[in-house]
């Protein structure tokens, strides 16, 4: 057995464990997870996965090969057996590592890991101070349950918080670039719709103030934010007439123009769409 301290001072007593799992999910999977107290000099490989397999070094030292090129690798450290390539990997002689492993697939598991750095180079430097490390220990405890259908689910949430982490913690450049110029703009259309939204706004005014192409434009907000540019405008109009609809006696008409729309008909019909009702009977039912 193997004792490591984690983040928080918790201490995690290891032991040599595998764990095989069957789930189905399309989109992601847990295959297999475990531990390993490797003797000295123990090596693995060379293999090709037909998954991908992240191991976490929890004591110990050792090297990884892939691609012709060998990394010195030490507790704290990860690296990743990636789907479809060749690669190597050897216990130090006389520190050998102890490491945990997790094993995953599924159609959206390269597209997550190509978010990070772990699919620039395989490898990245870490501490045991690592929320990965905390949630590759999370997968334990579902060792000696059932795999029923809610156990499933339980499983492949926790794989999604693992990955969620490794995106926070270790972004690729390319992304980490990228997703704070999307984020930044994202910002834009929000501080736009949410001081303009009284005005007949148009998306195409939106993108052109940005200086971006329309189809983009929606393209990003769409990813981003799950709502289209229409969808996201409607709401934010919809909360602040109803807002206007229970603080004040506006009539309908004021509160069409107030919040954008050409009339009171326009408004009452995207009102009614929205939550159910008119907004005559939306206000008198708050005065009962």
């Amino acid at each position: 057995m193997v004792k490591c301290c984690l983040r928080g001072g918790d201490t995690l007593n290891i032991l040599n464990t595998y764990n095989e799992f069957n789930t189905n999910n399309f989109d992601l999977n847990v295959d297999h997870y475990g531990a390993e107290i490797c003797a000295k000099n123990y090596s693995f490989g060379p293999t090709v996965r037909d998954n991908y397999v992240l191991h976490f070094i929890v004591d110990g030292k050792g090297k990884f090969t892939i691609d012709g090129i060998t990394t010195q690798l030490k507790t704290g450290d990860m690296f990743i057996l990636p789907k479809g390539k060749v690669a190597f990997y050897q216990a130090d002689g006389e520190h050998p590592w102890t490491y945990l492993w997790v094993g995953f697939s599924g159609s959206k598991a390269e597209n997550i890991l190509s978010k990070t750095q772990l699919l620039d180079h395989y490898f990245c430097h870490s501490t045991l101070e690592s929320k990965v490390l905390d949630q590759i220990v999370k997968l334990t405890q579902f060792r000696d349950q059932k795999l029923d259908d809610v156990t499933e689910l339980q499983l492949t949430a926790e794989l999604y918080k693992l990955l969620a982490f490794l995106m926070k913690e270790f972004p690729s450049k390319a992304m980490s670039d990228s997703s704070i110029l999307i984020q930044n703009y994202i910002k834009q259309v929000k501080k736009i719709i949410h001081t303009q939204y009284g005005n007949p706004l148009k998306i195409s005014e939106i993108a052109k103030k940005l200086n971006l192409n329309r189809s983009y434009l929606y393209k990003i907000f769409k990813e981003e934010t799950d709502y289209s540019l229409k969808d996201y405008l409607i709401q934010i109009r919809m909360e602040k007439s109803a807002d206007l609809l229970t603080r004040t006696t506006f009539h309908i008409s004021e509160i069409a123009n107030a919040v954008g729309f050409p009339d009171a008909l326009a408004f009452s019909k995207a009102f009614k769409k929205h939550f159910g009702q008119s907004p005559s009977h939306y206000r008198k039912a708050l005065k009962k």
